[in-house]
Order: C-alpha cells, then sequence, then structure tokens
C-alpha cells in the first residue's frame, strides 16, 4: 500500500508528478496552498480568490494522477502549515513538496520545500521544482 500527500504550489505540475510517481498508488491526497496572493490580502485575510483558485488546482492535478482513492482541496497559506494540517488526518508514506522557481515563486512559497523536507524527517519527501509554463 503507498500513500502519497502532494503539496504543490505550482498550479500545473501533473506531467512532471506522473514521472515521478509512477502509477502504484493507493492513496493520494493533493493540498495546494493558497499562496497566489499579496500581503495586504494575507494581513487583511481577503484570500477567497486565492482559496479558490487552490481548490480549482488540487482538483485539476489530482483528476490528471492515477489512484484508487483521491482527495484534494486548498490548503493553508504557509505550505509548511498546509502539510502539518494534511498530515494530522492522512497517514502518508511519502511526501512530494512541488513548488515554482524562485524566480516565479510567490513570497509565501519561498523556501518552503526545503522547510517541510527539514520538518518531516521520518517521512520520504521528494522535492520538484516545475514552471508554471512547463
Amino acid at each position: 500500500m503507498r500513500n502519497v500527500l502532494v503539496i504543490s504550489s505550482s498550479e500545473w505540475p501533473a506531467a512532471a508528478l506522473r514521472a515521478a510517481l509512477g502509477d502504484d498508488i493507493d492513496e493520494l491526497r493533493v493540498i495546494v496552498p493558497a499562496v497566489r496572493q499579496s500581503r495586504l490580502q494575507w494581513l487583511t485575510n481577503a484570500d477567497d480568490d486565492a482559496r479558490e483558485g487552490a481548490n480549482d488546482a488540487a482538483s485539476s492535478i489530482a483528476d490528471a494522477l492515477p489512484s484508487q482513492e483521491t482527495e484534494a482541496s486548498a490548503g493553508d497559506s504557509d505550505p509548511l502549515l498546509a502539510a502539518e494540517d494534511a498530515l494530522c488526518d492522512f497517514a502518508a508514506d511519502e511526501v512530494v513538496v512541488v513548488t515554482r522557481p524562485d524566480e516565479e515563486a510567490t513570497w509565501l512559497e519561498e523556501g518552503s520545500s526545503e522547510v517541510i523536507a527539514r520538518r518531516l524527517r521520518g517521512l520520504k519527501v521528494t522535492r520538484l521544482v516545475v514552471s508554471d509554463s512547463d
């Protein structure tokens, strides 16, 4: 049995994820942190558009990946908190963190893949960098 948690700030990583994960996934959870928001939106909790976009992206990613059981949703604007929240009720065997290249990253996602990898030392963590233009 293989349970995979995908934390993705990129909206178009399906091809890279299929190549990295293969086809033997039993349970898949896709979380897209709501990172596409300005500092003002974040400070005022005006994140409805960011959450809606993240939810749509999570569904699209999940639909493109093979698994026996799949859940997809938007996550916290902090990618680490989004990962930790998901792991509270999903027993992942591995975590795949997908980020955009530094020049495309938002202020909320900068450095997040390294932080997640350090904090989740007990799990296999794979990091992928995918450009939204790929």
